[in-house]
């Protein structure tokens, strides 16, 4: 039998930090910290926004409740006027001049409050939207890091 050969064991070396890593890790904790203060503020921000959107939902819904209210007051009036005169009408003549004046007067609040009902939403819409709008810069801002 020949000589044994002795085996003689790899150990692999562990493999060196470059600088460039070592760098980044020190820092880590510190540009966490700065983009966790930036996060934090950013959804303040948003949260605050959207409580101002929510407030001015709940005015506009109430403004156009009051619009509707009052319109269903003004046509309930209306219809007890027109209903008194009818009532005492004497002549075929009176209750189509009553019925006219009613058809008219009918057609020109559904006109006036239609444009009003019309403005209230319009109203709605940008008062609640203008809160908000400017959000949406937020998911630009929380992008730039992880680009950079």
């Amino acid at each position: 039998m020949g000589p044994k050969s002795k085996k003689t064991a790899i150990v692999p070396t562990p493999p060196q930090p470059d600088a460039d890593r070592a760098h980044r890790v020190a820092r880590a904790p510190i540009a966490a910290r700065g983009y966790y203060d930036q996060l934090a503020s950013l959804s303040q921000e948003n949260f605050d926004a959207m409580l101002k959107a929510n407030a001015a939902l709940a005015e506009g819904f109430e403004a156009i409740a009051n619009e509707a209210v009052g319109c269903a007051r003004q046509t309930l009036a209306t219809a007890g006027t027109a209903t008194k005169e009818l009532l005492a009408a004497k002549t075929l003549d009176r209750v189509i001049e009553i019925h006219a004046g009613l058809a008219k007067s009918a057609l020109e609040t559904l006109v006036e409050r239609s444009t009003r009902l019309s403005e209230l939403g319009l109203a709605l819409a940008n008062d609640t939207w203008a809160p908000i709008a400017g959000r949406f810069e937020t998911i630009t801002k929380l992008a730039r890091p992880i680009a950079a």
